[in-house]
């Protein structure tokens, strides 16, 4: 008797541990939703080391004299945010980053990322326990406006929620930079009002998460893009943030004080908008204070050791797909 009721218990813990292993999307109950969201990880693994970043053949006119992205800090706020799909910024080392994923948050976690562009890199930090990747990914190097250019292409992956349930298309981006930059951030707004538009019907899923660093920093802001998203139909989840902050910038070097802005965003098409979680987006790391700055011993570790952006994520039910 004592010897089936060991038995017993270690068959229903290896069905427990089987369970927990081939779906980790969350159970809330009633549904079961994963996370979805942004973020900039600042010339990763460089961050503000101006020498290793000669080392990768990055040579800034004024290179920063910092430290580079502390491992432990930033996968340690991976882990506990546990996000199942994750759109990536600014990743020199796409290999460094890609097998510290898997030494931190273990091998289920896959990185996939455009090898086309200057020196950033653009791609998808995903679960392979809650998120399957379908068909072949999408460069479109058009929003780098050139082939030859420095700036960055968006990137489509297509995903499939596991074991069945939602599908959609995500397209993360890192659109030009600085307020003179807002000229050619318009004609990549152009651009990606076209992918947008053309994409539910070449592929018959209207199931879009347009996701990334959309530096929106001209006077216009939101403007910037407002006029686009409306045409298309699309939503910005990212406004439920209110007058939180995704990243936080230096306007005077010579002071030690940084400010923060919103300029990291998630958009939803309107089929998409079923499967999300209304009031569900949140900003992490130092973002999550909501102090609009910082001055001097003030300032979070976080900033000189992880990025100078957040992530920015929200909730999406996968049991449930309509088209």
């Amino acid at each position: 008797m004592y010897f089936k009721i060991i038995e017993t218990m270690i068959v229903l813990l290896l069905i427990s541990l089987f369970n927990n292993s081939t779906c980790q999307t969350k159970d809330t109950g009633k549904e079961q939703i994963i996370e979805i969201g942004t973020f900039n990880i600042e010339w990763f693994p460089c961050k503000d080391d101006g020498g290793m970043m000669k080392q990768y053949g990055i040579n800034l006119r004024y290179p920063p004299k910092g430290e580079s992205t502390n491992m432990k800090a930033l996968f340690g706020l991976l882990g506990n945010l546990d996000i199942e799909l994750l759109a990536l910024e600014e990743i020199v080392d796409p290999q460094m980053f890609a097998d510290s994923a898997q030494k931190y948050l273990g091998r289920q976690y896959k990185f996939i990322y455009s090898p086309a562009g200057g020196d950033q890199k653009v791609g998808f930090l995903y679960d392979s326990t809650a998120l399957q990747l379908i068909g072949k990914p999408e460069t479109y190097m058009q929003v780098a406006l050139s082939n030859d250019s420095r700036l960055r292409p968006a990137f489509g992956v297509y995903f499939k929620a596991v074991p069945s349930g939602f599908d959609f298309h995500a397209i993360v981006v890192h659109l030009k930079a600085s307020p003179r930059g807002w000229d050619l951030r318009k004609k990549q707004w152009t651009i990606l009002e076209e992918i947008l538009t053309n994409l539910p019907k070449e592929t018959n899923d209207s199931d879009i998460v347009l996701l990334g660093d959309f530096n929106n920093v001209s006077k216009l802001r939101t403007a910037e893009f407002d006029t686009i998203m409306q045409r298309t139909g699309f939503y910005r989840a990212t406004k439920e943030l209110s007058e939180m902050v995704s990243n936080y910038w230096q306007p005077d070097y010579k002071k030690e004080r940084i400010e923060g802005s919103l300029i990291d965003h998630i958009f939803i098409s309107a089929d998409a908008k079923i499967e999300f979680i209304e009031n569900s987006l949140k900003v992490g790391g130092m973002c999550a204070e909501g102090a609009l700055e910082y001055r001097g011993d003030s300032i979070p570790d976080y900033y000189q050791q992880i990025s100078d952006h957040c992530p920015v994520y929200g909730s999406f039910r996968v049991d449930i797909d309509n088209d």
